[in-house]
């Protein structure tokens, strides 16, 4: 596995970088990493009312089992609006760019808003992908044999929102909204898709309820997130053939062991009732949960999975993660399968309580995959 990492540009909220008022004749001008480095440790030892705002941008090389040799920017937003200082949350625009050696490119853009003193929050996620990819079908049976491994183009974009009314101190409840469209193109197979189109649409509106105390959205320290959506994918509403309904389900808890370390919880359940396609049932494995499994190679109409990870600060801006879990994808009570997880990962943090993660998972018969990204996997 090779990374390396490079720091493009990190810029503070105002832009702006003070001057030293000594001669230069008395003082030699810092060189160029010398800069970085004081402004990630000024940056983590700043006041959180300062340092998590502003905009910083960092990007280079990296490697995956999936993507092979690809080059990735993220940049990270902090800001807040009016009525919403600290010890409120700062609301966080994320965007990641990526494009690899395998043809695979991919543009996400993440935004989580805190409105009016926190009364209301609007949740935004916005994914275009084109992924060359394996496809082994639908099922625990499917996934595990080797003999179903095909490729596939798939070419995906994805919009969801919600909007989240505050109802009491932590609990929020909103409407959701969803959208999805899916392409499969060259599948060697195409029976495996069992009888689902290679063109799938998918409309959904719902509801979200929220329960959230953390500290932070980008790197809780302490504190709990309960997450409950339900959403509808009635066939009237341009679904064609693929009716169905999903509730989503996740509880993540926060505490502080001891010093510099924190464990953190995650348990998640996703459940499709009807007939949902290929390309939209529980997929197993992702940059934020089962890290080290390929993307999809199990999928089914539901999954349940749980995760515990330790974070350990290690030097100034530099720490390390390493987490066990496990959970399955099925269709009934008799399909569920446990698929293991684990592994570790390093964290570097470009701003604080923004971390960006390079993490190694391992899973059943060995699989292992790694993940670059930006803030933490939960």
């Amino acid at each position: 596995m090779l990374t390396i990492l490079l720091v493009m540009s990190a810029v503070t909220a105002t832009g702006t970088v003070v001057a030293d008022t000594v001669p230069d004749t008395l003082v030699a001008k810092p060189s160029f990493m010398k800069k970085i480095l004081s402004y990630v440790a000024g940056d983590l030892n700043a006041p959180d009312e300062k340092a998590t705002t502003g905009l910083s941008v960092i990007g280079g090389p990296h490697y995956d089992s999936m993507a092979k040799f690809g080059v990735g920017v993220v940049a990270n937003y902090g800001y807040r609006l009016r009525n919403c200082h600290s010890p409120l949350p700062p609301s966080n625009l994320s965007v990641k760019a990526d494009v690899t050696t395998a043809k695979f490119w991919s543009v996400e853009a993440q935004n989580n808003m805190i409105m009016a003193a926190d009364k209301y929050r609007i949740n935004s996620l916005l994914k275009v992908e084109y992924m060359p990819l394996y496809f082994w079908g639908i099922g625990f049976p499917h996934g595990k044999d080797d003999a179903n491994k095909n490729r596939m183009k798939q070419f995906r974009v994805e919009f969801n929102t919600n909007f989240l009314i505050r109802l009491k101190q932590g609990l929020y409840v909103g409407p959701y909204l969803h959208w999805e469209y899916n392409r499969a193109d060259s599948i060697a197979n195409p029976e495996l898709l069992d009888g689902h189109g290679l063109h799938q649409r998918n409309y959904g509106v719902g509801f979200t309820v929220d329960y959230d105390t953390r500290d932070f959205i980008t790197g809780p320290t302490r504190g709990m997130y309960l997450h409950l959506s339900q959403v509808f994918f009635p066939r009237f509403l341009w679904n064609r053939n693929n009716g169905f309904t999903r509730t989503d389900l996740r509880f993540s808890i926060y505490k502080k062991a001891w010093r510099g370390a924190i464990i953190a919880a995650d348990v998640r359940a996703l459940f499709n009732y009807g007939t949902p396609s290929w390309a939209t049932m529980a997929l197993w494995g992702d940059s934020n949960n089962m890290r080290g499994y390929y993307h999809g190679r199990y999928r089914d109409k539901h999954m349940m999975n749980a995760t515990i990870e330790l974070r350990q600060h290690l030097w100034r801006w530099l720490g390390m993660v390493a987490w066990v879990g496990g959970g399955s994808v099925f269709h009934d009570k008799h399909s569920f399968h446990f698929l293991p997880n684990c592994g570790l990962g390093l964290r570097w943090a470009f701003r604080k309580h923004v971390n960006i993660r390079f993490d190694y998972g391992f899973g059943r018969n060995g699989e292992s995959a790694f993940i670059f990204g930006i803030n933490e996997a939960f």
